[in-house]
């Protein structure tokens, strides 16, 4: 049964991740995590799995989440329309092949600086097409659908994989795109790697006693703001951590725009806000001011964790470093 998934919400919202190239209006984050809590750093270490041939393979067929069966056979010139599918193809050794990306890419460095054909999630096919590709991957938020068709209709092979919102999904994210460019035991070696990551930070989580309820307010600003719930890959982070998603235990399904009595009501003992949203607020003492916040245990407390976004809920190959990160900021005594 496929996941039901709060797509156009999600994608608006993260239309803001941020990009690289002059024509798009974006935040660049900056390379710290800031909390009142626990100083964080938002990029952590990634190391690369071995690379793998960039060479074309032979030409196959991949039939992605929409149900359409797409036949592959030239790789040189990828336009990669997700942040989490370009970390991936950087690892397995196909950064060179990447020849544009989407607004939502931030990571890694060179790849943010590559040419960026706009939002992944309100494309143009023109955008595209411009870059010459041969190949396009992205998930179910890519849209809209008469962009999509135009590109196919115009020769490009368009990969739709299914948005994974569970840390589970990881692996299977990676297997993906590695079959698609032909790079399977590259893949296996980084979904080793990954697999091993995060359980490790689970394991760091397993006997904490008492979990805290956490909420993730996202934020581009005093008019932005929303409660994560349910199906967004905020709630894999929260509850791989070990805590109580506040969202989720409040009947929150997607973004939900935040009101102070539904935060009151879910009580939130730690506020976790990404990094860019939390500066355009103005800081701790701005974010106190919204109503409802300075009234929860964490507004009290002051314990709000600030990250980069596509850091902590883009569910790629770094989601054991972030959610290692995240669980010793959460629990400091885990020394």
């Amino acid at each position: 049964m496929k996941r039901l998934i709060p797509t156009i919400a999600f994608a608006l919202l993260t239309a803001a991740c941020g990009g690289s190239d002059a024509t798009v209006d974006s935040t660049e984050p900056s390379s710290t995590t800031s909390s009142t809590t626990a100083p964080t750093t938002t990029q952590g270490a990634t190391t690369t799995a071995p690379p793998a041939t960039t060479q074309a393979p032979d030409p196959k067929t991949f039939t992605g989440a929409d149900g359409v069966t797409v036949e592959i056979g030239d790789v040189s010139r990828i336009v990669s329309l997700n942040g989490d599918i370009t970390e991936i193809l950087f690892e397995l050794g196909f950064g060179e092949n990447v020849a544009a990306i989407d607004v939502t890419t931030t990571f890694p460095a060179e790849a943010a600086e590559l040419p960026v054909v706009g939002f992944g999630q309100m494309l143009t096919a023109e955008a595209v097409l411009a870059f010459g590709p041969t190949l396009v991957i992205g998930d179910l938020q890519v849209g809209p659908p008469e962009t999509v068709d135009q590109l196919r209709d115009a020769g490009v092979p368009v990969v739709i994989l299914e948005t994974q919102t569970t840390l589970d999904g990881v692996s299977t994210k990676i297997a993906q795109v590695a079959e698609i460019v032909g790079a399977q035991d590259a893949g296996a070696t980084l979904i080793d790697r990954v697999e091993g990551e995060i359980d490790a930070a689970r394991q760091l989580a397993a006997d904490v006693e008492n979990p805290p309820t956490v909420a993730y307010i996202y934020a581009r600003g005093p008019q932005t703001i929303f409660l994560f719930g349910a199906g967004m890959p905020t709630q894999a982070m929260i509850e791989g951590a070990g805590a109580i998603d506040a969202g989720v235990a409040g009947g929150v399904f997607g973004p939900a725009p935040l009101t102070p009595e539904a935060l009151v009501g879910a009580a939130p003992e730690v506020i976790v806000l990404p990094e860019a949203g939390f500066a355009a607020l103005g800081g701790a003492e701005a974010l106190l001011a919204i109503p409802g916040i300075a009234d929860t245990p964490a507004g009290q407390s002051g314990t709000f964790l600030v990250y980069d976004e596509a850091y902590f809920f883009n569910l790629g190959p770094r989601a054991g470093l972030a959610l290692e990160e995240f669980i010793r900021d959460l629990y400091p005594d885990l020394g």
